[in-house]
């Protein structure tokens, strides 16, 4: 396959996120989210930074995966980076899915959240290849950091009733929370006590083996 056929694969992802999730990725974007995947590929030769090798499935599983979240981004902030204002990434590993995220909204404050060095060392050196300004990168335990932020995610760090726990602290009030669910993975039931359910999405994306759901909690201490 061809660098184009990676591209096509990248375009036709973006069409389908922009026709069932109201996504709209600019065509700028795509060129330095495929070098984001040319670095991934590279770097996970050599450090193991995650279980798929092949580009294309980069592309549909990682990336595609991660854009979907674009669909609860703010329209847009202030210019002046408030804590609140963050959008928080916890155990992001090689940087998904805050990277991709922060290299199509420029215009946000991304914080990426991840213990292992080597990992961090990665996503170090992908905000410094794509002069990505809008990412605080933190190699910290989660328990150890103190922000505060309106929006928070992570992707394949823990089980979902263990991940509401552990970013409670994190959250300011009415705090977005994003849950990205594996296939077999299920909400607490009950709900833990300051969160609520606002909507539960079906994310189908191209190449993957079937749809599974992304959870958007609000936070009410």
């Amino acid at each position: 396959m061809t660098n184009a056929t990676l591209e096509q694969t990248l375009q036709v992802g973006v069409a389908h996120l922009s026709e069932h999730h109201n996504v709209c990725v600019p065509e700028e974007a795509c060129e330095r989210l495929l070098r984001y995947v040319e670095l991934l590929a590279k770097w996970n030769r050599v450090y193991n930074l995650t279980a798929v090798r092949d580009q294309y499935a980069m592309v549909n599983r990682h990336l595609l995966d991660s854009l979907v979240l674009l669909r609860w981004m703010p329209e847009r902030v202030a210019q002046s980076y408030g804590q609140t204002e963050s959008i928080v990434d916890i155990g992001s590993g090689a940087g998904l899915p805050v990277l991709p995220l922060a290299i199509v909204r420029p215009d946000l404050h991304f914080v990426s959240i991840e213990s292992n060095g080597k990992k961090t060392r990665f996503q170090q050196h992908v905000m410094m290849d794509l002069r990505l300004e809008n990412v605080q990168l933190l190699n910290k335990r989660v328990e150890d950091v103190s922000i505060k932020a309106s929006f928070l995610t992570s992707r394949a760090f823990t089980a979902p009733e263990d991940f509401l726990r552990i970013c409670r602290p994190l959250c300011a009030e009415q705090a977005k929370v994003a849950v990205m669910l594996a296939h077999t993975d299920t909400l607490p039931e009950p709900m833990p006590s300051t969160f609520r359910l606002e909507e539960l999405v079906p994310v189908d994306i191209p190449g993957s083996s079937g749809p599974r759901h992304v959870a958007l909690c609000r936070h009410y201490p």
